[in-house]
């Protein structure tokens, strides 16, 4: 790829003159930028990178907004199991489609390749950066770790693991009244910065917030993403990790050691947070808590929070240095747009270099081929818009049903959470009076017997004494008795409903797995086309370029039209 070091265009192949305006053609410092991908998105900028690949603004022209698009890094992009996994990772987390997790709302590959995923473009900053300001107060703790939870929770009910959380992965965005927060990276971090254990096999993650069946190399299931979130909480509120030191050392801390309490760095923390933080924190994924039981239990916190003498968690965030604005970059349709513009301007200036009307036939028969292939350009560009639209309109309509649907299971999700929270407690007080009902009867039954036989002519003190120790026996018995009975009855009914729940669950699922099937094969198809005729826009102009290449090299003879020339490229016109 070249640009032209006068009018910015760029060419493939080996030309060593533009054929706009016949400037010197010099190697592109990174092709991406400038370049049209699925049709759609013209790459602006590049605004990050990582071990997996490269993250660029671009500009959709269709509906005049930014996207941030994130490409496969090269290394990768050759390994087809890589680019499978990318892929299928991005429709997993694609499907989520909640508030608080990226936008994914695309993704493909180019015909050269280039595996890539189309995103909402955030304007905020990730989590890390307000981390290492120092600790972060509980308010403020409570009410971004509840955002997480719930997406989790959401994702977790879907049968998505993030398998990387970390404050990196945790974006703030500006402009909302408190923090929002978005969950980045989505199924895919696992991909990158691969930690290979030799005696556990390959481990993904980031080894400080790696849970230990993370860490041995075990199936990662959503209780791994909430111990990560627990020591993402820990490192908020102390300004501390749970463990520290190298990357080995990390690894069997996690696997073998217990954290010290949050409120051994912060001793002002509730009992209740540093209990729950620990909660999060232990060895055995089975002994922690699920994401909807931690959302749940952060908003309970948060509300009373919000609520109390303490001030409301801010929404600043830290000052960061805007990047100079980048060079624009012109977009397909604004080149065509001035291509129009290119053809006049060749047409008069044939005229000036030739006042006698001698102008060479082949130059003439050019400008007027260039006119007719204009017209091809604007129907191609027509079909174009018209497929790109119905793209963007299918691929909306997609995803609020997604929404919509993955809403309601996020809804009986909860509800069934709390149902089966709720059987689990009486499961407990029927334990407790069961136990309460076996260590009294021996007693009961030595007290009953020892009861003076009837009748009785006149009890004395010491007979009835010992007859009221056998009632408050009896009563505490047949209390008990009544509460196993009452927590055996509620147990019932409430299974019978996380039964129901289970049912609604499972249709929910089958119907968000299969929603939008046949809008999803129209959609594919739609891409497609609009790719195809991208192509075919692309090979126009391109044709374009070479037919007007010898008109330019003619003009550029004449001296006192070169600087009219040079501006053939970006469609200005001298006086």
């Amino acid at each position: 790829m070249k640009v032209c070091v006068n009018c910015r265009a760029r060419f493939r192949g080996d030309p060593e003159r533009c054929p706009l305006d016949g400037g010197r053609l010099v190697p592109v410092k990174d092709p991406l930028i400038g370049r049209t991908i699925a049709g759609r998105y013209v790459v602006q900028e590049k605004i990050g990178a990582g071990g997996m690949g490269k993250v660029y603004r671009a500009r959709q022209e269709v509906l005049g907004r930014d996207v941030a698009i994130k490409f496969l890094s090269d290394h990768l992009t050759h390994d087809p199991s890589y680019r499978k996994r990318f892929l299928r990772e991005a429709r997993a987390a694609n499907r989520i489609h909640h508030e608080h997790i990226i936008d994914i709302t695309d993704f493909g590959e180019t015909d050269d390749g280039l595996v890539y995923l189309a995103m909402e473009y955030l304007d905020g900053t990730p989590l890390n950066q307000l981390v290492a300001q120092g600790p972060v107060p509980l308010s403020r703790t409570a009410h971004i770790g509840l955002q997480v939870a719930r997406a989790l929770g959401r994702a977790h009910e879907l049968s998505v693991v993030h398998r990387d959380i970390k404050p990196d992965n945790i974006y703030l965005l500006r402009g909302y009244d408190g923090d929002f927060v978005k969950l980045l990276d989505f199924g895919l971090a696992h991909i990158a910065g691969e930690l290979r254990v030799t005696a556990t096999g390959t481990v993904f993650g980031t080894p400080e917030y790696m849970a230990p069946e993370q860490a041995r190399g075990a199936p990662m299931t959503a209780a791994a993403d909430v111990y990560s979130l627990g020591c993402v909480l820990y490192e908020m509120l102390t300004g501390q990790l749970p463990f520290t030191g190298s990357t080995p050392d990390l690894v069997l801390k996690h696997m073998r050691e217990t954290p010290r309490p949050p409120s051994y760095h912060l001793p002002s923390l509730s009992p209740e947070m540093d209990a729950l933080i620990l909660d999060l924190l232990q060895k055995e994924p089975e002994d922690r808590p699920k994401a909807f039981e931690l959302a749940e239990s952060l908003a309970t916190l948060w509300e009373q929070l919000r609520t109390s003498l303490s001030p409301p968690p801010t929404a600043a965030l830290p000052p960061t240095n805007p990047p100079a604005a980048p060079a624009k970059v012109v977009g397909p349709a604004e080149e065509e747009e001035r291509w129009s513009e290119r053809v006049e301007r060749l047409d008069e200036l044939l005229k000036r270099a030739h006042p006698r009307g001698d102008v060479p036939e082949e130059h003439a028969s050019a400008v007027m081929e260039l006119r007719q292939r204009l017209r091809g350009v604007a129907r191609l560009r027509g079909q174009l818009d018209q497929r790109l639209t119905l793209t963007e309109s299918q691929g909306s309509e997609i995803r609020v049903v997604r929404g919509r649907l993955g809403g309601a299971i996020e809804d009986l999700a909860r509800d069934e959470t709390s149902l089966t929270r709720q059987v689990q407690e009486a499961q407990e007080r029927v334990r407790k009076a069961e136990a309460t009902m076996r260590d009294l009867l021996p007693r009961l039954v030595r007290q009953w017997q020892a009861l003076p036989p009837p009748p009785m002519k006149q009890p004395t003190p010491a007979a009835l004494e010992h007859l009221a120790d056998v009632g408050r026996m009896a009563r505490e018995w047949l209390d008990a008795d009544h509460e196993r009975q009452e927590s055996e009855d509620a147990i019932r009914r409430d299974e019978v409903r996380v039964e129901d729940l289970h049912f609604q669950l499972a249709q929910l699922k089958g119907r968000l797995g299969s929603v939008g099937a046949a809008q999803e094969v129209d959609h594919t198809r739609l891409r497609g086309e609009a790719e195809e005729l991208e192509s075919q826009l692309e090979e126009a102009l391109a044709q374009m370029a070479r037919l007007s290449a010898p008109v330019v090299e003619h003009l550029v003879s004449f001296p006192e039209l070169r600087d009219h020339v040079r501006l053939l490229g970006s469609a200005q016109v001298l006086p």
